[in-house]
C-alpha cells in the first residue's frame, strides 16, 4: 500500500467527533414575527412599491401598492386547462412584464396552506415555485405571511372569511375601478398586510 500524502488530504479523521460550525446557508431566509418570513434575495431596493401575489395554477392574482392605502393596479392571470408547463409559462411571462414596467421594492405572498383539496394545493405549489424563481432571479425580496396573520392585520380577527376581508379592504383601501375577482382581492390583501407590517416594524424601531 502506498503511503498517504497528508498534505493532500489535510487532517485524517481519527474516529473522534469532528468539530463542525454550522452556519445558515445564503438566501435561506430570515424570520421576524412582525414581518412574516423573509425568503432569499437582496435587501429591499429604493422602490416604495409592494407587489402582492395570490398564486394559483388556474388563476394568479397580482396587486401593486404604492402605500398601505393606495392600489396602483390589480389583475388576475387566468390560464386555460392544458399542460401545466404552458400555464406556468403564462403566469411567469406576465410577472416578468409587470416587474419590468413597475419594479417593486418587495413582494409578499401567503405561506402555502395545505387544505382539504390536495389537487388545488398542488397547483398552488407549482405556481408559487415558478413565481418565487422569477422573483429570486430578478432580485426582489419576498416576504411570506400566514393566512391568519393577513386576517388579523386587516380585520383584527384571525378567522375572518373572504367577505369580511373584502368589506374591510373596500372601507380602508382605495381600490381600482371595476370588478375584482377573489384572486385580485387576495393579492391586494397580502400586499396591504405587508405594507402595514412594515409600518409597525419601523415605528417600533424608532
Amino acid at each position: 500500500m502506498e503511503p498517504v500524502d497528508r498534505s493532500q488530504v489535510g487532517r485524517i479523521y481519527s474516529g473522534r467527533p469532528q468539530q463542525h460550525n454550522f452556519q445558515t446557508p445564503p438566501n435561506r431566509g430570515e424570520e421576524n414575527p412582525q414581518e412574516g418570513f423573509r425568503k432569499g434575495g437582496p435587501r429591499s431596493s429604493l422602490s416604495p412599491l409592494i407587489l402582492g401575489i395570490d398564486p394559483g395554477l388556474a388563476g394568479t392574482g397580482f396587486a401593486l401598492l404604492s402605500g398601505p392605502g393606495t392600489v396602483l393596479s390589480s389583475n388576475t392571470v387566468v390560464t386555460s386547462p392544458g399542460p401545466d408547463g404552458a400555464r406556468l409559462l403564462a403566469i411567469t411571462r406576465h410577472l416578468r412584464a409587470l416587474l419590468a414596467e413597475n419594479p417593486p421594492g418587495e413582494a409578499s405572498l401567503e405561506e402555502l396552506f395545505m387544505g382539504r383539496n390536495a389537487t388545488s394545493a398542488i397547483g398552488v405549489a407549482q405556481a408559487r415555485g415558478a413565481i418565487l424563481m422569477v422573483l429570486e432571479e430578478c432580485g426582489i425580496p419576498v416576504f411570506e405571511y400566514k393566512p391568519s396573520q393577513v386576517k388579523i392585520v386587516l380585520t383584527g380577527y384571525g378567522k375572518a372569511d373572504k367577505q369580511q376581508i373584502a368589506r374591510m379592504l373596500a372601507a380602508q383601501v382605495k381600490l381600482p375601478e371595476g370588478k375584482l375577482d377573489v384572486h385580485a382581492l387576495d393579492a391586494i390583501a397580502i400586499a396591504v398586510c405587508h405594507a402595514r407590517s412594515r409600518q409597525f416594524t419601523r415605528a417600533a424601531v424608532r
